[in-house]
């Protein structure tokens, strides 16, 4: 479906007053405008949803986190991170593991692309140890993980095309997050140590005692 048939969607469930199809409605329909970076336009759609949502907990959290996830992608992050904290903690007043692995992971993964190593660790962890598989619910958000990957690839392309190993290193970092995140164990091992190689070669300190964290974390996943 095209953005329009989306909106349509999403405006014919506000009429009908089904709150849930109203929530499934509008984060498809922000995601569908993200993948076309119309960022302003899912987070209006968003904004607009959040009145009707106010008295419902588990609602008003999957709104918030998608919202976030808009606002992250706009690369306005102090934005982000204030609506991804008032979605945890309505997940943890709920008790719901899902939307907590959600929002963890994607806080996680904005510390580490912050090069913040050790909080992004902590919450990475805290994260995984939750051990939850993809929901519905946020699917705006696994699109914004699936569209940074994309963004990263094209910059560890572009540093190999100019031979440049910092412009390797850094986005082949970032990415380990997220390929860890993503279970992608394979994937996660090549990029951690190509990492470790280059972060040497460079001279990297701190990358290179980052990669230590990041491969016990690694560790104590694979062994739980």
């Amino acid at each position: 479906m095209n953005l329009q048939e989306l909106e349509g969607n999403f405006e014919k469930a506000c009429s009908n007053g089904d709150t849930l199809e109203m929530v499934e409605k509008a984060v498809v329909f922000a995601d569908a405008c993200q993948q076309k970076r119309k960022y302003d336009s899912a987070i209006s759609c968003l904004k607009k949803l959040l009145p009707d949502v106010e008295k419902e907990k588990r609602h008003k959290a999957v709104v918030l986190t998608a919202l976030g996830t808009a606002y992250w992608e706009k690369a306005q992050l102090k934005k982000a991170l204030e609506n991804f904290e008032e979605a945890l903690q309505l997940f943890k007043e709920l008790d719901d593991k899902a939307g907590k692995a959600a929002i963890l992971s994607i806080v996680g993964v904005t510390y580490w692309r912050k090069c913040e190593w050790d909080p992004a660790l902590e919450i990475l962890g805290d994260a995984l140890s939750l051990k939850t598989d993809r929901d519905n619910r946020f699917v705006s958000l696994y699109g914004a993980f699936d569209r940074g990957f994309a963004t990263l690839q094209n910059r560890i392309r572009l540093g190999r095309e100019l031979e440049q190993p910092m412009k390797i290193l850094q986005p082949l970092f970032s990415s380990t997050a997220l390929h860890l995140i993503e279970g992608n164990l394979e994937a996660f091992k090549n990029c951690l140590e190509e990492s470790e190689k280059l972060a040497k070669q460079i001279g990297h300190r701190e990358i290179l005692g980052a990669t230590l964290g990041i491969s016990r974390l690694a560790s104590q996943i694979s062994s739980r």
